[in-house]
């Protein structure tokens, strides 16, 4: 059987789970996928029942895949995120950033940021928005910027050539990383804040073969956008932060309480994005819900609602938390 029980909260652990009015079920791109590369039928989608937390509200499958199923989902079956790299090559290609309405200069606006870290995913959030606060903005720069780090490190794949090819790749690598460090000190501004980011390697999530031209998206993010990758497992718990971004990745670790209890102690402000829609697809183990906000509350955690203050042009079903364990939020509109 491919199925398990989660008859616990996957997030707070509670078993106050209550099956849901909305059990509707509807294919989706990643279900036709899992449906055909796994052989089986819609009859065990009809089996996973949509449950509501009644501590922390969101909602939750159950049964759902087990674990290795959902590593062989988002590694083998579907591997590659496409809204991570559609944000990456739109940007360097088109100079399009990530859609988040005006989130990132009301944040930097009101917020004292010079230290910011995002959480697995490494071009959903605000990263390429700092890129962009921080290089010329001119699109020869970011067609050459982008190209040049692919080559550098499709350069370094060297098994099964001939020893005179690998010592020319070798070469061909040294070069791009030279032309790479060139343009940068030529087209940069200035530094802005240092960037984190922390993944946790989770079989919910997107890992190894989350690649584009057969380079990994942490691989390019590390080398293209100035940031440091860190494991959560392995992290300090000194490491302090000014923002902690968790951009739609909170229902893609197996530890999320752990990730969001982690940003809240550590950082000064937390900024949790995640879809909001009562019809859980069954690609996802649980989501957030509308509600969620209401057991940080009862936590007592200081939060503020952007959704609907941050001039996105079009709707959808996802809600932006701003919160804090430490200060009270005051955000200028």
């Amino acid at each position: 059987m491919i199925l398990q029980h989660y008859n616990n909260c996957f997030f707070c652990g509670s078993s106050h789970l209550e099956l849901t009015n909305n059990q509707e079920f509807k294919h989706t791109f990643y279900t036709k996928c899992i449906k055909s590369d796994l052989g089986i039928s819609d009859k065990i989608f009809k089996k996973m029942k949509v449950y509501s937390c009644k501590n922390c509200n969101i909602l939750q499958n159950n049964p759902w895949f087990k674990e290795e199923i959902s590593f062989k989902i988002f590694n083998e079956i579907y591997g590659q995120h496409n809204r991570n790299w559609l944000n990456v090559l739109n940007f360097f290609k088109k100079g399009i950033k990530p859609y988040h309405g005006n989130l990132f200069d009301i944040l930097n606006n009101s917020l004292k940021i010079k230290n910011y870290c995002e959480f697995n995913a490494p071009f959903v959030g605000l990263f390429l928005n700092y890129f962009n606060a921080e290089y010329i903005n001119k699109s020869k720069f970011f067609n050459k910027i982008f190209n040049y780090s692919l080559k550098y490190l499709s350069s370094r794949q060297i098994a099964n050539y001939k020893s005179q090819t690998q010592i020319k790749k070798q070469l061909e690598a040294e070069q791009y990383l030279e032309k790479l460090k060139k343009l940068k000190q030529k087209n940069n501004l200035k530094k802005i804040v240092k960037k984190t980011l922390i993944i946790d390697n989770s079989f919910l999530g997107w890992l190894y073969n989350d690649n584009y031209k057969s380079v990994n998206s942490r691989a390019l993010a590390s080398n293209l956008l100035d940031i440091k990758i860190k494991n959560f497992n392995l992290i300090k718990k000194s490491e302090k932060y000014d923002l902690f971004g968790i951009f739609n990745t909170l229902d893609h670790s197996y530890q999320p309480k752990k990730i969001l209890d982690f940003a809240l102690n550590n950082s000064k402000y937390v900024l949790i994005y995640g879809h909001s829609d009562e019809n859980l697809e069954k690609q996802h183990l649980f989501s957030l819900s509308n509600k969620f906000i209401n057991y940080l509350v009862k936590n007592k955690i200081s939060c503020k609602d952007l959704t609907q203050n941050i001039d996105k042009k079009f709707k959808s079903k996802e809600i932006y938390i701003l919160c804090s364990k430490f200060n009270k939020i005051n955000i200028k509109f």
